[in-house]
């Protein structure tokens, strides 16, 4: 997807369009380099089908994925609100430096369940799954991918940056879409 701007009433017209969009820039090369990027776990989202429960959160996404926002922690694997989640965070050396990113799937949430943020969400698709982009003030934001019809994987970005977040979930969602199961 697009860059986005996530300010209010003047970028709505803006976020719309990047995100109708259905297969802007560098996500075209991704399907080839998911298999050596997962490591061992590169059978589980290989899977097709509706069975959602066998994917590991943990095998869609790696520090080494982030490293260009800087060096992170081990994830740590979460069960909370309906999700099964692997969350990474920066080593910052201040609070004006973190950087929070998650990846969360929902065996019982479809991408119609995703609750507006307050800044309005935005439709759209990454690499031809459908998706939704919701700015969740004041600094974070979730980018939520269809797996099922009755599934999604969010990937939620806390920064100090209201902005960023929102960049920083679309790239990692072009990292993570290549790796879900087909539906």
């Amino acid at each position: 997807m697009k860059k986005l701007c996530v300010l209010p009433l003047a970028a709505a017209a803006l976020v719309l369009a990047a995100c109708s969009s259905e297969k802007p820039g560098s996500a075209s090369p991704a399907p080839s380099a998911p298999p050596a990027q997962t490591g061992g776990s590169s059978s589980a989202p290989a899977t097709g089908g509706g069975d959602t429960k066998s994917i590991d959160p943990c095998s869609l996404l790696s520090a080494a994925d982030l490293s260009s926002y800087g060096t992170f922690k081990d994830p740590v694997t979460l069960n909370e609100g309906g999700a099964r989640a692997c969350q990474f965070s920066k080593e910052a050396a201040s609070a004006s430096d973190s950087l929070t990113v998650s990846v969360d799937l929902r065996d019982t949430q479809n991408i119609d369940s995703v609750n507006d943020g307050g800044n309005g969400k935005t439709t759209g698709n990454v690499n031809g799954r459908k998706a939704v982009l919701v700015p969740k003030p004041p600094s974070g934001c979730l980018m939520a991918l269809e797996l099922t019809a009755s599934a999604r994987a969010d990937v939620l970005v806390d920064a100090t940056d209201p902005k960023q977040a929102c960049e920083v979930a679309e790239k990692v969602a072009d990292t993570v879409e290549p790796k879900l199961p087909k539906g």
